[in-house]
């Protein structure tokens, strides 16, 4: 086994911790990725289930609530080395099915939804100028993938000045070993990693505050 230990001799993981506001993030809870024949598997379904009992309490708090979804363009190849990996992102065009937000965490009227190509929900969106107006400094990130599209999101919301905070139940992967692996890795060098239910504990402390 590997010796880990050395994250804590050089000092890695630190804990960021809340600012003085926070939004939340939701990525990619679209149909196609409850499904092992499209783009699910391992958790995926189980963090669905848990953001929503999240988004209920982000809701009554009145944060301000972001959904970003994978749309591709009509185009071939319009999403360019991406579309090569992975062929069947280019099935998710604006009118499938599997393109569609799963109805339990579907947004709701006055929630800001990012429409995006690649795997950051910042990356050629509007999301980074939608939290500075704002005034938001902490992302709670939450959806899926835990290696793909959730990590790309946590690295540039760590580069654009906020604290990426991933709610660890409610981000999933297809399988169990780079879910595993990947929240480690952000753990160490870009993000906090808390639990649903410490997440929901400070949502209550900030509303009574």
């Amino acid at each position: 086994m590997s010796d880990l230990s050395i994250y804590d001799r050089q000092e890695f993981g630190k804990t960021l911790g809340f600012g003085r506001k926070t939004a939340l993030l939701v990525i990619d809870f679209q149909n196609g990725f409850t499904r092992d024949d499209a783009f699910g598997g391992y958790n995926i379904n189980d963090a669905i289930a848990a953001t929503a009992e999240l988004l209920g309490h982000a809701r009554a708090a009145a944060m301000p609530i972001a959904h970003a979804c994978f749309i591709a363009p009509d185009a071939v190849g319009g999403i360019g080395p991406f579309g090569e990996k992975i062929p069947n992102l280019l099935k998710l065009t604006a009118d499938a099915a599997d393109t569609a937000f799963v109805p339990a965490v579907a947004p709701r009227a006055g929630e800001f939804i990012v429409r995006k190509q690649h795997a950051s929900a910042f990356f050629g969106t509007s999301l980074s100028s939608w939290l500075r107006a704002n005034g938001v400094d902490t992302l709670l990130v939450t959806g899926c993938t835990t290696s793909g599209c959730v990590r790309a999101s946590v690295i540039d919301a760590s580069a654009h000045g906020l604290r990426p905070i991933i709610v660890e139940d409610c981000v999933g992967d297809r399988a169990e070993a780079p879910h595993t692996a990947n929240l480690f890795d952000m753990r160490q060098k870009y993000a906090d990693v808390l639990s649903l239910e410490a997440v929901i504990g400070h949502i209550g402390v900030q509303k009574a505050a």
